[in-house]
């Protein structure tokens, strides 16, 4: 792979990989090194292809790359710390015929729905970050895993289901 396609992907791909990095680390740090370590990755194996969408096979590779690094922490550790993004709201602003209190409560909704997600076991959060964020096939997902389509859709499930729940369990406080 030489330098004009690297810079390509990059320059293409490069956001969507990042913010896909921030969500799965919640941390600039991590993120920063997940994101580097991916591009370093994809260089290393030098199969990106534009026929087989970069774009899955980067995030794939991130993923990858988080999951063995949650691994290791979790047998080195045997817990894992979760540290929350704070002050950092990344949502669009919203339109101006909203009014601040319809504005306060959807803030309010975006960021139940990100700790849930947060909250949920790493297999469920990854493919809903996958599938909802990347905007990933469910076949993509699988392929990017190495895991079957069935499981992914499977995870898909079990994890709106908790948060269905969990957000019923909290419309009622």
């Amino acid at each position: 792979m030489n330098l004009k396609q690297i810079e390509k992907y990059i320059k293409e791909y490069g956001k969507d990989v990042y913010s896909f990095c921030i969500y799965l680390t919640r941390n600039k740090e991590d993120a920063d090194d997940l994101y580097q370590q991916t591009f370093l990755v994809a260089i290393e194996k030098n199969e990106l292809d534009d026929d087989r969408n970069p774009k899955a096979y980067l995030v794939s590779i991130a993923a990858n790359i988080w999951n063995n690094h949650k691994r290791k922490y979790l047998w080195r550790k045997k817990k894992a710390d979760i540290v929350y993004l704070q002050g950092k709201d990344m949502e669009q602003i919203a339109d101006e015929a909203e009014t601040a209190y319809e504005e306060l409560v959807r803030r309010d909704k975006i960021e139940l729905v990100r700790k849930l997600v947060y909250e949920l076991p790493d297999k469920m959060k990854v493919v809903i970050l996958m599938r909802y964020m990347e905007e990933l096939s469910v076949d993509e997902i699988a392929a990017s895993l190495n895991i079957p389509s069935g499981t992914v859709k499977s995870r898909i499930h079990q994890a709106k289901e908790r948060l269905r729940e969990r957000l019923i369990k909290d419309d009622k406080r």
